[in-house]
């Protein structure tokens, strides 16, 4: 998943009529929309809104988490929305996969809202309340309220530093299944933006070195060689600790070309390469995060809390 990229949804033309209400915002930057008090009575939709994947295992995986949500939720229809830049031949919908991207998507929300109420709650599966999930929701703001459509909408897995922690405990549990050996570091790769969203990578390297102390997380964009996120930095202090093997992991939604071929891929300059250059040898474990368990049960339960599905849950709540 890719956050900081280019996107036609930064050139959202309004679809909704003049005079539509402004979206409430949570104390943690969540969207809430409610605009209809007969819920109950409304067709419902779950969109899960991921950048997507060009890579066929990457598809897979996520098209795998929908199904998966789909039976989870059998009486509300599921959609994939992509939210990645619509390059020529490289977007993830270009090649036969299921879903759409979601500004191709919001024209039919809107003549489904004017048939009558709607409610739709988006989950983001994005890593990092970044510059892509600001768009997508901006790109939603239009559509709440409008017909009497009801939109929430769900943060990524950070969405904030006190999400820190968690994300920790979730790969924490996520190696406990497949125990690295114990003189093997764990290196995770994060994607990394400009945005000022980068700093969700930094609180969560501090969570990790709580809870993992043989973990290290980098990123593969704006992180300059002395950075702590960069791979150089993180290659020499590993190899000044003495460590001679190493776990790699990708900390993306799914392990697209990022994962396969700038992680794990045998070129100069990947990851895998910049480490063998320090003496360490590593080897990978390419599964994105909707297919790690403990992962793909928080995005459930946070889908769960929005639609109001979960025992003891408040119904139609930015999450919690």
């Amino acid at each position: 998943m890719k956050d900081g990229a280019g996107s036609a949804l930064n050139r959202r033309e309004s679809l909704a009529p003049e005079g539509i209400a402004s979206p409430g915002i949570g104390s943690r930057g969540e969207v809430c929309y409610r605009h209809s008090p007969a819920m109950n009575e409304h067709p419902s939709l779950c969109i899960l809104a991921a950048h997507g994947s060009s890579h066929p295992s990457a598809r897979a995986a996520l098209e795998a988490f929908a199904a998966r949500v789909g039976r989870e939720f059998p009486a509300r229809r599921v959609l994939l929305a992509y939210t990645a830049s619509p390059r020529a031949g490289n977007h993830p919908a270009a090649r036969g996969a299921q879903g759409q991207p979601l500004e191709e998507m919001l024209p039919g929300l809107y003549a489904q809202a004017r048939l009558g109420p709607l409610r739709v709650a988006v989950q983001s599966l994005h890593v990092i309340a970044g510059e892509e999930f600001g768009r997508m929701c901006r790109s939603l703001e239009d559509l709440a309220g409008c017909c009497g459509a009801e939109v929430a909408i769900g943060g990524p897995l950070l969405d904030s530093p006190l999400d820190a922690p968690d994300v920790a405990m979730a790969l924490r549990e996520s190696l406990a299944q497949d125990p690295p050996a114990p003189s093997e570091a764990v290196v995770l790769m994060g994607h990394g933006t400009t945005h000022a969203a980068q700093s969700l990578y930094r609180h969560l390297a501090q969570a990790l070195r709580l809870s993992l102390p043989g973990a290290r997380l980098g990123v593969l964009e704006a992180a300059d060689e002395h950075d702590p996120l960069n791979i150089r930095a993180i290659a020499s202090g590993l190899a000044a600790s003495g460590v001679r093997k190493a776990l790699l992991m990708p900390l993306l939604t799914v392990a697209g070309r990022h994962a396969h071929k700038d992680l794990a891929g045998d070129q100069p300059g990947s990851w895998k390469s910049v480490l063998a250059a320090h003496g360490i040898e590593s080897r990978a474990d390419l599964a994105g995060l909707v297919e790690r368990e403990p992962f793909a049960a928080r995005l459930v339960r946070r889908l769960r809390a929005l639609t109001g599905g979960g025992q003891g849950e408040t119904p139609w709540r930015a999450r919690a």
